[in-house]
């Protein structure tokens, strides 16, 4: 066995039938981290002329004299088989050490534990916690079961895994979500793809949220969608129809609200009856002074523009997965609940073309209702996603002596540089 460095033909031939897969491990990853400070490698495990193992390995240059590498998502192995694990890392071992490089982290696409969407564990055979006892042994170094998102890349995150049809798929969301979709396309919310002239509106709504620039996500467009791995969707309220459905929604709860009312003046005897007759008087007054409302701020938003763009959303699309990358909404629209329906209107479109797994990204794995994050899971979990704990990040030293003197001075590094996760 040898480590030999590939193409990116070969790299990602080998990559996208790997089960461990992610975008991440991909040389159009590659060639995007290679125009922000990484110079990517791309290395194979090589027996008899057969790939037995492959990753792209991203190298840093800290302070000048510190080779520092990095796997994202990776390896692409059969982490089950041990000695194939310890042949590559050893044999990786080498070939790094010849480059100058003093450390590799990785922080492969491995379940820990398998759980529901609560986040419970679910009995199951736990092959995450032997793939993760074996890369001890080998000699890679645990950074820990965080909660939160200390790690380079998200450790806990929301998947939907579904062969389903769409309407299966709809049925199977909490009912607080569907009705949020429901809503959100009564209040005549539209979704749609945008383009490279879209771009900066969509950067503009997402860039309180990273540290990313502007022309990260204009390169990651450039070389994503050269191979159709890349879509940016936004969402948009047509206010003509977000005024006209709000009009037929008042004047048919008028004429409920008016039944109700002739209904209560009658003599009831059953007192069961009168107080539901009530409950529902009520419930209609409130959708009465909401609908009104909503006419009122939809004449006003009809006046200033045919449509407002009030969200959008960036995914990655790789083999029959696809990955929500990031998103942004404007708080002042919140109320039409355009996440969701976006979220929605992509998965029923990828799911019609194939696709059957749907990455909802990073959460927490802290599930009580005081986490600050609690928020972002519910969103999630109203998908019927699942929670997905991955089994952390893990860092195999190359060079000991180097690699004592690098972290002894990474504090420096860290105030020097300004560095962000990547």
């Amino acid at each position: 066995m040898a480590i030999v460095e590939l193409s990116r033909k070969d790299f990602d031939d080998y990559a996208i039938k790997h089960p461990y897969r992610s975008f991440y491990q991909t040389s159009q990853y590659g060639s995007l981290m290679a125009k922000h400070g990484y110079n990517p490698l791309y290395v194979g495990l090589e027996e008899g002329g057969e790939l037995r193992g492959a990753a792209l390995i991203l190298v840093k240059t800290k302070l000048s004299m510190f080779k520092i590498g990095y796997s994202p998502r990776g390896f692409l192995i059969d982490f089950n088989d041990y000695q194939l694990v310890e042949d590559f890392t050893y044999s990786l071992k080498e070939f790094l050490n010849k480059k100058g490089i003093i450390s590799i982290k990785i922080d492969p696409h491995i379940t820990h534990l398998e759980r529901n969407k609560d986040g419970k564990p679910i009995e199951s055979k736990q092959k995450g916690v032997n793939i993760s006892e074996s890369l001890k042994r080998i000699g890679y170094e645990h950074n820990g079961f965080n909660l939160y998102f200390e790690n380079l890349k998200p450790r806990w995150n929301m998947v939907l895994k579904t062969e389903k049809n769409p309407i299966e798929i709809f049925n199977s969301f909490e009912k607080q979500t569907r009705t949020k979709i429901r809503n959100s396309l009564r209040k005549g919310v539209e979704i749609y793809k945008g383009n490279k002239d879209n771009l900066k509106m969509f950067y503009q709504m997402i860039n309180k949220k990273h540290y990313r620039k502007y022309d990260y996500y204009l390169d990651m467009y450039e070389i994503f969608t050269k191979f159709d791995m890349f879509d940016v969707y936004f969402a948009r309220i047509n206010t003509e129809t977000f005024l006209k459905n709000s009009r037929l929604l008042y004047e048919h709860e008028i004429k409920r609200n008016t039944n109700l009312s002739n209904q209560l003046q009658k003599k009831i005897k059953n007192q069961k009856t009168k107080n539901k007759l009530t409950n529902k008087k009520m419930d209609s007054d409130k959708l009465l002074n909401s609908y009104k409302n909503d006419i009122l701020f939809g004449t006003k938003l009809y006046r200033d523009s045919k449509y407002i763009i009030i969200a959008c959303n960036a995914v990655i699309k790789y083999g029959n997965e696809l990955f929500f990358l990031i998103d942004g909404i404007n708080y002042k629209f919140k109320n039409f609940n355009a996440n969701h329906l976006m979220k929605w209107k992509i998965i029923e479109e990828y799911r019609k073309k194939g696709y059957t797994k749907f990455h909802f990204n990073g959460i927490t794995g802290d599930f009580t209702k005081k986490n600050k994050y609690n928020g972002l899971f519910t969103f999630k979990k109203g998908f019927n996603a699942r929670v997905t704990e991955y089994i952390g990040e893990y860092t195999f030293i190359v060079n000991k002596a180097k690699y004592g003197l690098y972290k002894f001075l990474e504090p420096l590094i860290n105030i020097t540089s300004g560095e962000k996760k990547d």
